[in-house]
Parts: C-alpha cells; structure tokens; sequence
C-alpha cells in the first residue's frame, strides 16, 4: 500500500481517482456475448500483469489495492475520455463477439477448432508474424519429435527396420545421439551438410529442436508437394532406402508440426489482438460512464446548493412579511382597543377622588349654567368643563393648586379624547354603511 501510495499522482487522491472494477468488466461482456471461450480469455487476461498488456497501458497507470483499474490523471476529463472512446468504440467491437446463426461462440473462436481449413494461407500468416513468435514457432519439441516420427514410421507409411534407421537417423543427429559411422566421409559431409540447410546443430539440445527461421518456408513447401504427390500418386507404400530419403520423410514429420504451430501461433495473435481490444474498450466505456455519473453528481449537488440558497433568500422574505403582517395586525388590535370604556374611565376618576354624587352635580351644575347663559352657542367645551370643575366641591377633595392645575389638564384632555371617539365613531359608521352598499350591488349583480 504505501508503493501504491508513493506511485499516485500528486494531483489526484484516491477518493477522487476513477477506477474500473475488474468484475464490472467480466459482467458487462457476460451481457452483451454467450461465448464463453471471450469470458475466459478476458478473465484470464485481467490476471496478467499490467505491464503485460501494453494497449491497456496506454489509458491505466496502475492498479489499485482493490485490483481495479485506475484511469491515468491525464485522462481525467470529459473531452479526453471522449477522444479515446470514439478512437476505440464498443458496440462496433462487440459484433466480433457475438455468435453466428446458432453458435455459441464467436468466429474467432469457432475458426480455432478448425485452424487447418486456413492451411494454404500460411504464407500470409508467417509473413505477419512478428520475429519472437517466429522463433518460438522454430523451436520443436524433441520428444514429440520423436513421437510423430515413429508413429510416421510404423503406423502411418509401416517402413522396414532399414527404412526406419534411416528416417530416425536425422533426429539422432539432432539430439547428439551416438551412432556408428554409415558410408565414405564424403558422403557423410553431405548428409551433414543437408541436414544442417534445415537444422541449428549447435542451438539443438537434447530436449529441443532448432529449425532455421529461414528454412522455414523450404521445409512446408516441401511437405505441401509431398502431401500433392501422395495424393497423385497410386503407388501403395513408402520407402526411405538411403539417408537423404530418409531426410525427406523427417522433414514431412517436421513440416506438419511446423504447419500447426504456424496458424495456432497466427490464430493466438489474433485472439490476443481481439480480447486486449475488448479489454480496452471495455475499460474506457466503464471510465467514460463514471465520469458522467460523476458530472452528474456535482451538477446535482450544485442545483440542490442553488435551490438551497434560493429556498433560504425566500424564507427570509417570507419570515419578513410574516412578521410585516404580524405586526399589522397587533396595531390593528391597538387601535381597535383604543375605545374608550366607561368602567375604565369611572374607576380612573374614582382613584382620582371623583365620586358619581359629584358627576350627578357636575351635570347639574353645568344644564343651569347652559340655562342662564339663555343658549349661548358661542362657549366653547373646554369652558364649560372649567366651570364645571370651578362648580365641585375642591374643598371636599383637599386638592393642592399643582394638583389642581393637573386635574384641570387631565379634564381637559379627556375632553380631547372624547371628541376623538365621536369622530372614529361616525367615520366608522360611515365606512360600514359604504361596505354594505358595495355588498348588497355585488350580490345583486
């Protein structure tokens, strides 16, 4: 863990990384073909090394802990991702995956049962192979060597003793096998000579055969024109009389091997073509995925900040009116309080000393003046509020000159507010009589 840590990029963090589970992958192709050989091509495939898969290379920096695929920082983005995907589309790729008619399996894999259906076409094959493939293709097994060779000997052509010796001559030369000594020098010179045109004497060893890359060629020609005369030929049996004969059916031996390791090479690098390209776009298409998934995330969450912060704007403005109306209402209130209330006013004045015998004789008092002063409009209501507070009885209340002159103004303002309810009074009144009118028009119309 701390390799993995020390080989991540400085600009990415782990949580921020984009990984393709290996798993993912195995279940996306499991869904979209019923080959089976592709199933376990790719999942053997995911258990090599990365550095194995140059292709893969290309868009994965590494692996995590997990063993998924990390996709490469300078790929992190949209417009990237997307250039690599339409470099290397999946669903185009996926039709060479898909079984033919009733097949279960794809071409590529169904062509592999029956790689020598493609035999004349060996040319175009070798010529494509790239050098390290043609030199494993040149290296033969000596003991199936020595097997094919025998069966050739006995089962297939049933050659003398003589015959055999002389077909079995050639691989005892090649595996250093000591053997006595058959005609002139010169004659063996030639023999020898022939054999190494077609044989790397110093590279064979005792568990392998060397063919020369060049000889190649040479060698399935000759078994091609072997295969034509056999098949021309009307003549039952096989012979090997001498070395050189005997050369030439080792060299059919040869030739066959050869042919199979020719197109088995060529069909296995074709199959590894196809399966690290599925690979590939499997990998980008489950990268490209979750990185719409994430943009998509981030746009939500951005929404769901703006709708937030909208949603908080508005609820400040609506707490405000909320509280705009509440405060409407509680001066509504007031003002619909303010009515004067009579219990209210007689217990003020009775904590003030003003009895109801007083208010009785101050209504008196006042009638007898309005009658002496025989209808006099002119006089004004705060006059006669004096002069009926002239016509109480201070005496009885012991009322000290401050005190009198602030019950004089309490009097006066009383008469202020008195005059300030009749007005409300009519106006309301007025108000109401206006609203029933409205009423009685609009439910007629």
């Amino acid at each position: 863990r701390e390799g993995a840590a020390a080989r991540r990029p400085a600009g990415m963090s782990s949580a921020q990384a984009i990984t393709c589970p290996k798993e993912e992958i195995l279940r996306r192709l499991q869904r979209e073909t019923t080959c089976s050989a592709c199933c376990n091509a790719l999942r053997v495939m995911m258990e090599r090394r990365l550095s194995d898969l140059p292709l893969l290379v290309s868009f994965v920096e590494r692996e995590d802990e997990a063993g998924s695929y990390v996709l490469r920082e300078s790929l992190a983005s949209s417009e990237a991702l997307e250039a690599a995907c339409a470099k290397f589309p999946l669903h185009e790729w996926l039709k060479n995956c898909q079984p033919l008619k009733r097949d279960k399996r794809c071409p590529m894999h169904t062509n592999s049962r029956n790689i020598f259906n493609q035999a004349d076409l060996w040319e175009d094959m070798w010529a494509e192979l790239s050098t390290a493939q043609k030199s494993s293709i040149c290296g033969v097994a000596a003991e199936e060597l020595h097997d094919k060779l025998w069966q050739h000997c006995t089962d297939k052509h049933h050659l003398c003793k003589d015959c055999r010796n002389n077909v079995m001559w050639g691989f005892d030369k090649l595996t250093k096998k000591e053997q006595g000594s058959v005609g002139t020098e010169a004659e063996q010179e030639v023999e020898l000579s022939s054999l190494q045109a077609y044989f790397d004497l110093d590279a064979c060893r005792e568990g392998c055969i060397c063919v020369h890359t060049s000889a190649l060629p040479t060698i399935l020609y000759h078994y091609e024109d072997t295969l034509a005369e056999e098949a021309e030929s009307s003549a039952k049996g096989r012979h090997a009389p001498t070395r050189q004969a005997g050369l030439s059916e080792m060299l059919c031996v040869v030739g066959r091997l050869l042919l199979r390791k020719v197109l088995t090479s060529y069909q296995t690098s074709l199959e590894e073509e196809q399966n690290q390209q599925l690979l590939v776009r499997l990998v980008l298409s489950h990268f490209q995925a979750q990185t719409l998934e994430r943009q998509a995330e981030e746009c939500a969450h951005s929404l769901l900040e703006e709708d937030a912060g909208a949603n908080g704007k508005a609820s400040k403005r609506k707490l405000k009116k909320e509280r705009q109306k509440k405060r409407q209402e509680a001066s509504g209130v007031e003002e619909q309080s303010v009515a004067w209330d009579e219990q209210q006013e007689l217990a003020l004045l009775s904590q003030m000393g003003w009895s109801k015998d007083d208010d009785d004789a101050w209504a008196n008092s006042g009638s007898n003046r309005e009658l002496e002063l025989d209808g006099d409009a002119g006089v004004n209501r705060d006059s006669s509020l004096l002069q009926a507070l002239d016509a109480m009885d201070t005496a009885s209340i012991e009322l000290t000159e401050s005190e009198q002159r602030e019950f004089h103004e309490l009097a006066q303002h009383k008469g202020e507010l008195m005059e300030e309810r009749r007005r409300m009074r009519e106006a309301l009144k007025q108000r109401f009589e206006e609203f029933c009118v409205r009423k009685a028009e609009s439910t007629q119309g």
